[in-house]
C-alpha cells in the first residue's frame, strides 16, 4: 500500500477533504450565467459518479486513507477527464479540482500508469520536440517567407504545435495579420518546441519541463521582450505552468486577439466591409478558466467588427463546456472526445450562425472532426481566420 507521505497529491489533503459531496460539479443548470450542465465527461458517457469531480475527490481521500490501491482502473477514470475546469468554477467551496486532478496524474504516471497513447506522446515530444512525432525541421514548412526566421526582433510568434503541423491555417492567418500590422516580429522556427502543455496535464511532468526550459532559454538567448500566441493551451502554459516552474518570466505574454483588438481600437486595421454574417464563440477553456482572469478579449474583438452578429450559445463564457480535446482526451478517448464536441456543435445548431468560431487550434481541431463526422451546416473557423479573410 502506497503510503500518503509520497503521494503529490498531499499538499491538497485539506482541499480534498474540504469537498461537502454537494453535487455541483455533476450538473447544474442556472441561466443567470449561462450555465447548463457541468461535467462533459458526465453529460456524453453512462455518468457514473466515479468520472464527475465529486467521485474523484472520494477515490483519492480513499487513497490517502490507505483504503484503495493504485490500479489501471483507477488510472482509466483519472484520464478520462478534459481538465476543462468548469467544476473548478462553480464549487461553492472553491477546490482547485483541476490542480488537483493533475497531481494525482503525477502520481498515477510516478506508478507507471499513464495511459499508453500518453506515454507515447511524451517519447515523441522527447525525440522530435512536438507530440505528434513529426520531424522538427518540417516545423515552419507552411512559411514562405523565411526571412522572419530567428532574426532580431523584440516580439516572437510562438505558433504552437498544432498550428505548426496540423491546423497551420491558423498559423498562415496569423502571420498575415502581424505583417498587416507592422509588427517588428520573429518566429523560433525549428528552436520552437512543444510548449509543454500536453504533457503538464497528463502528469508527465519531467518532459514537460525540459521542453519548457529550452523554450525560455531561446526566447532569452534572442532578447525577446514580448511573445504573441495564437493558442489558447501554450499562452495558458506560458502565463500559469512556467512561472510555477521557473519563477517570474523575462518577457511579456499576450494574446493574438488582444493584439488585433488593440489595433482596430487605433484605426491601424483595415478591414473588407461585409454583408452581416452571424456566428456563436467557443470559449477555450485554457483562457476563460484557467488562466488569471478570464479572457474576454475574443468577444470584445468580435463585437468591435460591426458586420460580425454574435449569437450565444445555451453555455457561454466562464459557464462554457469544453470541446473534449484537452487533458490528453483527444489522444486517450479520441471517440469521446469527438462525442464531446458533437454536444457542444449541437447547442450552436438552433442560433442559424455561419461560423462556430474559437481562439484554440485544438478546439478547431475536435470541432471540426465531429462537424465533418455529421456534416453539420456551419464551419468551424479560428478568430484570426475571421480576421485574415478580410483585411484590405
Amino acid at each position: 500500500m502506497t503510503e500518503a507521505k509520497d503521494l503529490r497529491i498531499t499538499q491538497y489533503r485539506k482541499e480534498i477533504y474540504k469537498c461537502t459531496r454537494c453535487g455541483y460539479c455533476r450538473e447544474m443548470v442556472r441561466e443567470r450565467d449561462n450555465t447548463f450542465r457541468i461535467c462533459p465527461i458526465r453529460e456524453n458517457t453512462a455518468g457514473f459518479e466515479a468520472y464527475t469531480s465529486k467521485g474523484k475527490m472520494m477515490l483519492m481521500r480513499a487513497i490517502l486513507e490507505g483504503e484503495l490501491e493504485f490500479t489501471p482502473k483507477l488510472a482509466e477514470i483519472f484520464f478520462t477527464c478534459s481538465t476543462c475546469g468548469n467544476c473548478r468554477e462553480h464549487c461553492p467551496v472553491d477546490i482547485a479540482t483541476t490542480d488537483i486532478f493533475e497531481a494525482f496524474r503525477c502520481d498515477l504516471a510516478d506508478r507507471e500508469l499513464s495511459l499508453p497513447q500518453h506515454i507515447l506522446m511524451g517519447q515523441k515530444t522527447l525525440t522530435e520536440k512536438n507530440p505528434y512525432g513529426e520531424p522538427q525541421s518540417t516545423r515552419v514548412v507552411w512559411l514562405e517567407e523565411t526571412s522572419y526566421l530567428q532574426k532580431e526582433a523584440p516580439i516572437a510568434y510562438f505558433v504552437g504545435c498544432t498550428s505548426s503541423f496540423r491546423q497551420v491555417e491558423i498559423a498562415k492567418a496569423t502571420f498575415k495579420i502581424l505583417k498587416a500590422l507592422g509588427v517588428d516580429f520573429t518566429l523560433l522556427g525549428s528552436d520552437e518546441w512543444c510548449c509543454g502543455s500536453p504533457l503538464f496535464r497528463t502528469g508527465q511532468i519531467e518532459i514537460a519541463k525540459t521542453v519548457a526550459q529550452h523554450n525560455i532559454e531561446k526566447l532569452k538567448e534572442l532578447g525577446i521582450k514580448q511573445i504573441y500566441f495564437s493558442c489558447a493551451g501554450c499562452f495558458r502554459t506560458f502565463q500559469t505552468d512556467y512561472p510555477k516552474y521557473f519563477g517570474k518570466l523575462d518577457f511579456k505574454i499576450e494574446s493574438i486577439s488582444k493584439v488585433i483588438l488593440s489595433a482596430i481600437k487605433k484605426g491601424e486595421l483595415d478591414l473588407k466591409d461585409e454583408p452581416s454574417i452571424n456566428i456563436t464563440y467557443h470559449d477555450p477553456c485554457h483562457t476563460i478558466r484557467m488562466t488569471k482572469k478570464p479572457d474576454q478579449t475574443p468577444r470584445k474583438l468580435i463585437k468591435a467588427i460591426p458586420w460580425i452578429n454574435l449569437k450565444e450559445m445555451r453555455s457561454s463564457q466562464k459557464s462554457s463546456m469544453c470541446c473534449g480535446a484537452g487533458g490528453g482526451m483527444k489522444g486517450g478517448y479520441p471517440e469521446l472526445a469527438i462525442k464531446i464536441a458533437t454536444t457542444r456543435i449541437q447547442q450552436a445548431l438552433p442560433l442559424n450562425v455561419k461560423y462556430l468560431v474559437s481562439t484554440c487550434p485544438f478546439c478547431k481541431r475536435n470541432l471540426s472532426d465531429a462537424q465533418q463526422a455529421h456534416n453539420y451546416p456551419l464551419e468551424i473557423l479560428d478568430l484570426t481566420e475571421l480576421i485574415a479573410r478580410r483585411l484590405k
